[in-house]
């Protein structure tokens, strides 16, 4: 086959397209025009791909250098975040914790740290928390409207599990609800992220967990808009602080945490919190029979026996109890088997 025969076609076309071309002046300017906007684009791209080159450095930079500090104390990562309303989460963010943090932290140090860019997705959270060794890392989102701040924490030893991160729904007036009593409550959240054994008051010795009920109970009679969540979560703390207190002795705690207990209670709605509303119910059941047991009533020790088994009941009608029953059923046979054979054997087969 002749190639030129081929081609000859192709080159009739093009020199056809070309003399219409220099006879229409106007598709030469729409062609420059087309030209132009390519190398636009592809400047436009290059400037995005650079910058997003050198943010992604930066952050990159910004974490090892919060890996590397060795300042004594906690350090406690603020992400900027995107946008007007995601940038203003993190300025109150950063005052609450610098203002009120060292209520709930027993004089430990701590240091916010800035960290720039914004947070996603909460893998991209968690692997940050992991390259920078941060002890707390906080990043604000907005979604559907809601303005959001997250709290994740590092485990403090090695055998402990990662807890996941916190969600707390701030209120979207900003002017009058992102007050002092929202920012006491964020800076009791970031510091049981960081230290749950403040859930715990089991854990901590009667000087030390006085001050942190005293500042919850304060806290909690502002009525803060706070999302209801967290604020149920600190009654339960207040409810069960005071009642360790009571237990270690105070007397003036005594009636204090029948108070707190029977108050607690009564504002638990049962069905939308059926946990809540049985650690409510042996709380004040606590409550009562050790200030019974103080100060000898029979009338308090009737009720608190009823509060118990309120209580009891509701658990007995539990999956998870009939699971546990259950289960500890099938221990108590395991035993007793392991007991008559050991015996069997022992005695030769003979009864």
């Amino acid at each position: 086959m002749n190639l030129s025969s081929l081609f000859a076609p192709i080159g009739q076309a093009w020199d056809r397209l070309e003399a219409f071309v220099i006879d229409q002046p106007e598709l030469g300017g729409i062609g420059i025009a087309i030209a132009a906007g390519l190398l636009v684009a592809l400047l436009f791209t290059l400037v995005v791909s650079g910058f997003n080159w050198l943010t992604t450095m930066r952050r990159q930079a910004r974490a090892l250098e919060i890996h590397l500090m060795t300042d004594h104390g906690a350090r406690v990562v603020l992400v900027n975040g995107r946008g007007g309303r995601q940038r203003a989460i993190t300025r109150y963010m950063h005052h609450s914790l610098k203002a009120h943090l060292p209520d709930f932290m027993f004089g430990g140090p701590f240091r916010l740290i800035s960290y720039p860019g914004k947070m996603d997705r909460e893998a991209a959270a968690m692997e940050l928390l992991k390259r920078s060794d941060a002890d707390l890392l906080i990043w604000p989102e907005t979604k559907g409207g809601q303005r959001i701040v997250r709290i994740a924490s590092r485990p403090a030893s090695p055998f402990e599990k990662l807890r996941p991160p916190q969600q707390i729904v701030l209120p979207k007036d900003n002017k009058e609800g992102w007050n002092t009593g929202l920012a006491r409550c964020l800076a009791y959240a970031a510091a049981k992220q960081f230290r749950p054994a403040l859930g715990r008051p089991q854990d901590f010795r009667s000087e030390r967990l006085q001050p942190v009920v005293e500042t919850l109970l304060q806290i909690l009679d502002t009525k803060p808009k706070a999302d209801p969540r967290l604020l149920a979560e600190m009654v339960d703390d207040a409810s069960a602080g005071a009642l360790q207190l009571a237990f270690a002795g105070d007397d003036a705690w005594l009636d204090r945490s029948v108070d707190i207990a029977r108050t607690s209670l009564a504002d638990i709605n049962r069905s939308a919190s059926p946990d809540r509303w049985i650690a409510a119910k042996i709380t004040l059941g606590r409550a009562l029979r050790l200030r019974a047991e103080k100060r000898f009533d029979p009338v308090l020790l009737q009720e608190a026996i009823a509060q118990l088994s309120e209580a009891l009941e509701a658990l007995r009608s539990e999956p998870r109890f009939k699971l546990a029953e259950a289960a500890a059923q099938a221990i108590g046979d395991a035993q007793r088997l392991l007991g008559a054979r050991r015996k069997f054997s022992i005695t030769g087969g003979r009864i």
